[in-house]
């Protein structure tokens, strides 16, 4: 992991919690959304997609085709986001999920078994 995409991780997850200390109360029930799996795994796939582009960013029918390939559209990750926003221990622990995954296959693709 880059210091800047630790640092962006960061400053997601203090936005994030500002965000939800100014939201009032928690919702008590879970929100129907995509299953927390289907989204830490497609975007672990658009995060792969845009550190593997020259430019850093992914194209749009990249991104599409990873869409599809996962099920969901981009309004299915917004609102897993906006669903699930209030619940600030389990986003924390949702963008660590990313993250950790992330470090792992930069660090196999690093290191590949001999």
């Amino acid at each position: 992991m880059t210091p800047l995409s630790g640092m962006r991780n960061f400053a997601a997850s203090a936005l994030l919690c500002a965000l939800v200390a100014c939201g009032g109360e928690q919702p008590s029930e879970t929100p129907e959304t995509i299953a927390r799996e289907i989204f830490v795994e497609t975007y672990v796939e658009l995060r792969i997609a845009a550190l593997r582009a020259p430019d850093g960013r992914i194209s749009q029918s990249a991104r599409d085709e990873i869409l599809a390939a996962a099920g969901v559209s981009d309004a299915d990750l917004l609102e897993f986001v906006d669903a699930h926003a209030p619940r600030v221990q389990f986003m924390v622990d949702v963008w660590g999920e990313i993250d950790d995954t992330l470090r792992v296959l930069r660090t196999r693709e690093a290191n590949p078994p001999s």
